[in-house]
């Protein structure tokens, strides 16, 4: 297994019932592996320079980051998608919206949405560097 910030794969994908659901049910770890491993590089070089200031996100592991990024994909929140060959991953267009609305989300709220600002803000920088 590689190393990432996830104590296993299979620990965190119990939590996907959603959107990721077929990655906690697949035998094979590597996929599961590899979608962590996708989020990781994203979530530390795309979203360090604007979560890198916030009091919550750059006191915590960038496991948790990596955790609650893809707990937004598997909730719908945010998407995983293709650009220029790449996986990048996107904040849905309810996203605020769907978090607050959430009340088990009630205590992390203020960082969920500094993490949702944080990938608008970066596909806003995708978009301006596409231009």
């Amino acid at each position: 297994m590689s190393t990432h910030p996830a104590r296993s794969p299979r620990a965190l994908s119990r939590q996907w019932n959603g959107r990721l659901a077929a990655y906690r049910h697949h035998r094979n770890d590597e996929h599961r592996e590899a979608l962590i491993e996708e989020a990781l590089r994203f979530a530390g070089f795309q979203l360090e320079s604007d979560l890198g200031t916030s009091a919550y996100w750059s006191q915590s592991p960038l496991a948790r980051r990596v955790a609650v990024l893809l707990f937004l994909i598997d909730r719908g929140a945010a998407a995983r998608v293709s650009w220029r060959g790449r996986i990048v991953y996107e904040a849905a267009p309810d996203a605020e919206s769907w978090a607050a609305s959430q009340p088990a989300l009630a205590p992390y709220l203020g960082p969920t949405l500094e993490l949702i600002a944080a990938l608008r803000n970066a596909q806003a920088r995708r978009l301006t560097s596409a231009e």
